[in-house]
């Protein structure tokens, strides 16, 4: 599934809402390990006045939609009913004050090359009292200036601690003291049909977050998002998520966050994206320490093998992950993987699709070596892979 992050808004409150732009096709076919371009405001932040939605794909970071989602804004402490079991208000009370507003300024040129500034706006969430703040990525790509507004109203200039396209993730930092930081949760816990909470900076309205209440509707998804990104794990929930949430936290009733709002997809309804909190931990621990994250790299595009592909290849197989590219001088090219192989299993782990490959090739071990399992033509052979990290830019 090809995604689309939240785009940034770019235009002041109250403007009357646009259409939002079509979504282009999405990009080939996504492989195995495909890589974001570095690029101006997008995703996450709200692009535009309040029309919010897109960039291409066919997944767009929130789109301006509520889709049905009960919706309130951030209040005073009071008693409230449950819905489904969930107290909103209470699960508000507890993580609203940890929840900043993200405002992004970046420069760019129009389509006469004169300098335009542009801005964005996203959301993040406070992860340690001293002033660690935990949004997207793609809510601060590109920007010169980045500032936060705190749930007190007072705005603190931010610097980005680190930063992980790969993973779509990002840490702040400001000069604060004695915050109120939200409590992380264990998404490995969280089941299909749980209640969840979704807070952040929707059209960057004034007047607080917004808040919306859904359920856990999936797990363990995949999405591509339209730019290359790749992001596995993700929880799938139908809570509203509106371009200005990407980098909210999604909490479960116990107000622990699971997830870290992410994308919708943009030509359905009630169809969002979180990045799971237990896959986003051990990046955001190495962000936090000035650390650039591994992430391990085969060196190959795929797609899932099918009856028809193996009929019209004249293949003799019809599951496994068909290379359909192989980057030179990776681990993969060096053990000669070549285009049309199909990849049966990975190490221990038997391979059906194109998915279960990204998925055993993100659990593998950069400088680590794995046995690979190939179908060419009507023979098989086992190559050993050495796993490498991958590049900067690229696939």
């Amino acid at each position: 599934m090809t995604v689309t992050t939240l785009p940034p808004d770019t235009s002041p409150p109250g403007a009357a809402p646009e259409p939002p732009p079509s979504v282009p096709p999405p990009p080939p076919a996504p492989g195995t390990e495909a890589r974001r371009p570095r690029r101006g405001l997008v995703a996450g932040a709200l692009a535009g006045a309040l029309a919010g939605a897109l960039v291409a794909g066919s997944i767009a970071i929130a789109t301006d939609d509520d889709n049905g989602s009960a919706t309130t804004t951030a209040a005073p402490a009071h008693s409230s009913a449950t819905i489904d079991g969930l107290d909103v208000a209470a699960v508000l009370n507890r993580v609203q004050p940890a929840v900043v507003s993200v405002q992004t300024q970046s420069m760019s040129l129009d389509n006469l090359l004169a300098p335009e500034v542009q801005q964005g706006a996203g959301t993040g969430f406070v992860v340690s009292a001293d002033g660690n703040i935990v949004t997207n990525d793609h809510v601060i790509d590109g920007a010169q200036k980045v500032q936060v507004t705190l749930a007190d109203g007072s705005t603190k200039s931010a610097k980005v601690l680190g930063a992980d396209p790969s993973a779509d993730l990002a840490v702040l930092k400001i000069d604060a003291q004695d915050l109120p930081t939200v409590r992380l949760g264990d998404s490995g816990a969280v089941h299909v049909g749980d209640p969840v909470v979704a807070i952040g900076n929707a059209l960057a309205l004034q007047g607080g977050p917004t808040v919306t209440d859904g359920i856990v509707s999936a797990l363990n998804r995949t999405i591509s998002e339209q730019n290359g990104v790749r992001l596995q794990n993700v929880i799938q929930t139908d809570a509203a998520i509106n371009p200005g949430n990407s980098g909210g936290p999604l909490v479960d009733s116990q107000g622990r966050v699971v997830g870290i709002n992410t994308a919708v997809a943009g030509q359905a309804q009630n169809i969002g994206f979180a990045i799971s909190i237990d896959q986003a931990k051990q990046v955001l621990k190495d962000l936090e320490n000035g650390q650039t994250p591994a992430h391990p790299f085969l060196g190959v595009q795929s797609v899932d093998m099918t009856a028809a592909l193996e009929h019209q290849l004249g293949l003799s197989v019809d599951h496994g992950a068909l290379v359909v590219a192989v980057t030179p001088d990776s681990g993969a090219g060096t053990a000669g993987i070549q285009q049309g192989d199909v990849i049966l299993r990975f190490g221990s782990t038997d391979i059906a699709t194109a998915d279960d490959l990204a998925t055993a090739v993100a659990d593998a071990k950069p400088d680590s070596h794995v046995d690979v399992l190939l179908q060419r033509g009507r023979q098989q052979a086992t190559v050993t892979v050495d796993i490498g990290q991958r590049p900067a830019s690229g696939q």
